[in-house]
């Protein structure tokens, strides 16, 4: 192989590594607010890995909502959500409602696969 196919080939390799690294991501927003308690809905997409659970922490929770085919079980200030037969798919996303009285409080937001962690945790 000449030198300069080399280059180029050394080239498409680096410029693909950062896509095949990048894992789940999360945005939180603000979907309404009644008596004093918000409802912040964090959205979770995927655009390699198929996501299995969603673990958020940070703000206290009055009351949760998962996706359906999901369940999910909170206690203080943190909630994990799971499924087996939904997950949010490769180049898909779903939203996780959460129900706090600190709608400004920071959020972490951690993912697992099937059987391990997936990515790295989002900080929101």
């Amino acid at each position: 192989m000449k030198r300069s196919q080399l280059f180029v080939f050394v080239l498409l390799v680096l410029a693909a590594v950062p896509a095949w690294a990048q894992g789940p991501t999360a945005a939180k927003a603000v979907a309404g607010e009644e008596d004093g308690v918000t409802i912040v809905a964090i959205t979770v997409a995927s655009p390699v890995d198929e996501v299995y659970g969603v673990n958020i922490k940070g703000a206290r929770m009055e009351d949760i909502r998962a996706p359906k085919g999901w369940v999910g079980i909170s206690s203080g200030s943190s909630v994990i959500f799971r499924t087996g037969d939904n997950p949010v798919k490769s180049g898909s996303s779903l939203a996780f409602k959460i129900f706090t009285s600190e709608p400004t409080a920071a959020l972490t937001v951690s993912f697992r696969g099937k059987e391990d962690a997936v990515g790295t945790p989002v900080n929101l």
